[in-house]
C-alpha cells in the first residue's frame, strides 16, 4: 500500500527522557523531580517508566491485531485508481521489413481495479484521484470469475479488430468470417445458465446457420417460448463444436424497462412481455436463450465473433496482463505507427482509450477520470477518448493535455491529420 500515506512517530518528552536512563552513570541526580541515589530510581519514577511503556506497547499491539484483522475483512467495494499509460509499441510485433520508426508515440492507458479490504479502505477514501465502486456497480449479478473472463474476451477481440481496421486504414485487404453469436455473459437462472458457458460461440440453432448475434435473434423470434432447441457451440476462438439442447425461454417484465429471460414456469410473478418484431405485426411473447453480447459497435458487429486472415502482414500484438476492451483504439493506432512510412503522430506523445470494432467504430469504456490522470502523469499532451467520455476527460486534463472527441478511426486519424501527422495508405499486392 506504499504511495497512500505515512505515519510518522510522536516524539513525547517524557519518553525520551525515561529510556535515556537506561544509560545513565551511577550516581545521584534529578529526574522528574524525584532523587535518584546511586542509580536506585524512586517508587514514584519507576511506576511512570513502567506505565508509559506499557501503554504505549498496548497501543501498539492493538493497533497491529486491528491491522491484521482489517487485512482479512473482504469489503463488498472496489477501488478504482489510475494505473500507467505505456506505449504501444512495446505490446506490438511486425516483421522489420514492414517496420518503420517515427518520433512521437502512442500510449494506451488503463485503470487498477483492487478488491477492497477493509484495510485499505481508509486510504482509497483519502486518495482524491481514486473511486470506490460498490461490488454490486462492477460485477452486477455476474461472479468474478466471469468476470474476469469477459475481459479476457474483450482484450482478444480488441488486438483482433484493431488489426483487422489497422490493416484495412493502411489499404491492405483482409478477410473477415464471421463464426457465430459470442456468449458474452449469462443471466443468473436463464436456459442458457445451466447449459452453455460464457466465452463459446453459437454457430447454429436447429441446423440453421446464425452466423452473427443479430441472426441467431432473429432466429429466435420464429420459434415459439418453451420450444426445445438444438444449438451447436464451440469455445472461442476455435474449439471444438458440441452440440446441447435445451427448452427455449420467454422474456417478462420486471419493472422500470427491464426484461428477463426465465424459463418455462418461472417468474410467473412477473407479466410475459410482448414484443412487435415484424414491421406492422401485433405485440407477441418472444423466445430467449439468457445471454448477452459484448460490444459498442451496433448490431451490425455487437455480440459477434469474427475469423480473420491470412494476414497480409504477421502482426503480433501482446497484453502483458491488461485485460478489457478500452485499448482498441490505441492497438488500432499503434499498428498504423509501427507499419506506416509516413508518421501519424506526428511527432507527438498522444494518449487513446476506447473500444475498436471490427468496422472502425469506436465506444465508450469506463475510468476515464482515472484514465485521464495516468495520461497527464505519463507527459502526453493529446489524449483521444470516445464522445461519452469527453466531458469528464475534459475536466481532469489541466491546462497542457488536449482532449479530443472520436467515434470512429478515420475521425482519430483526421484529428491526428490536423494537428501535423501524416498517413501513406500502401497499395496492397
Amino acid at each position: 500500500m506504499a504511495g497512500y500515506g505515512s505515519m510518522d512517530s510522536i516524539d513525547d518528552g517524557s519518553s525520551v527522557e525515561a529510556d535515556r536512563q537506561l544509560d545513565a552513570p551511577r550516581g545521584s541526580f534529578e529526574a522528574y523531580g524525584e532523587g535518584i541515589a546511586d542509580g536506585h530510581a524512586s517508587s514514584g519514577g519507576d511506576r511512570f517508566h513502567w506505565r508509559a511503556s506499557h501503554t504505549l506497547f498496548s497501543i501498539l499491539a492493538l493497533i497491529l491485531v486491528a491491522a491484521v484483522i482489517a487485512w482479512f475483512i473482504q469489503l463488498p467495494y472496489y477501488a478504482l485508481t489510475p494505473g500507467s499509460a505505456p506505449q504501444v509499441s512495446s505490446l506490438i510485433k511486425v516483421p522489420s521489413a514492414d517496420h518503420h520508426s517515427h518520433r512521437g508515440s502512442v500510449l494506451l492507458v488503463y485503470v487498477e481495479l483492487t478488491p477492497m479490504r477493509a484495510l485499505y479502505y481508509p486510504f482509497f477514501w483519502l486518495d482524491p484521484n481514486a473511486a470506490i465502486y460498490s461490488s454490486a456497480a462492477i460485477l452486477g449479478t455476474e461472479s468474478t470469475a466471469q468476470y474476469a473472463t469477459e475481459g479476457e474476451i474483450d482484450m482478444s477481440t480488441a488486438q483482433q479488430a484493431a488489426t483487422v481496421v489497422a490493416l484495412k486504414q493502411l489499404g491492405y485487404k483482409v478477410s473477415v468470417t464471421a463464426l457465430g453469436a459470442l456468449i458474452y455473459g449469462i443471466l443468473p437462472g436463464s436456459p442458457a445458465a445451466s447449459s452453455l458457458q460464457v466465452g463459446e460461440v453459437i454457430s447454429k440453432l436447429d441446423g440453421f446457420k446464425v452466423p452473427t448475434y443479430l441472426d441467431l435473434q432473429n432466429r429466435l423470434e420464429t420459434i415459439a417460448p418453451g420450444a426445445v432447441v438444438r444449438v451447436v457451440v464451440s469455445a472461442y476462438p476455435a474449439g471444438k463444436p458440441r452440440t446441447v439442447s435445451f427448452k427455449l425461454g420467454v422474456f417478462r417484465s420486471t419493472g422500470a424497462g427491464n426484461y428477463d429471460c426465465f424459463p418455462e414456469g418461472k417468474g410467473t410473478k412477473f407479466a410475459i412481455a410482448e414484443f412487435v418484431t415484424v414491421k406492422g405485426g401485433k405485440p407477441h411473447p418472444v423466445s430467449c436463450v439468457g445471454i448477452y453480447p459484448q460490444g459498442s459497435g451496433g448490431i451490425a458487429v455487437d455480440g459477434t465473433a469474427f475469423k480473420i486472415g491470412p494476414l497480409p502482414v504477421k502482426v503480433d500484438v501482446s497484453s502483458e496482463g491488461i485485460v478489457g476492451p478500452s485499448a482498441g483504439l490505441a492497438f488500432t493506432l499503434g499498428l498504423i505507427q509501427e507499419l506506416d512510412p509516413a508518421n501519424l503522430t506526428g511527432g507527438l506523445k498522444v494518449a487513446a482509450t476506447g473500444t475498436m470494432s471490427i468496422d472502425g467504430t469506436v465506444g465508450d469504456v469506463g475510468g476515464v477520470a482515472q484514465k485521464t490522470v495516468a495520461v497527464r502523469g505519463a507527459g502526453a499532451s493529446v489524449f483521444l477518448v470516445p464522445p461519452q467520455e469527453y466531458a469528464v476527460a475534459k475536466a481532469h486534463a489541466g491546462s497542457h493535455l488536449k482532449v479530443y472527441s472520436v467515434s470512429t478511426i478515420e475521425q482519430a486519424i483526421h484529428i491526428l491529420e490536423s494537428l501535423g501527422g501524416h498517413i501513406a495508405p500502401i497499395t496492397a499486392p
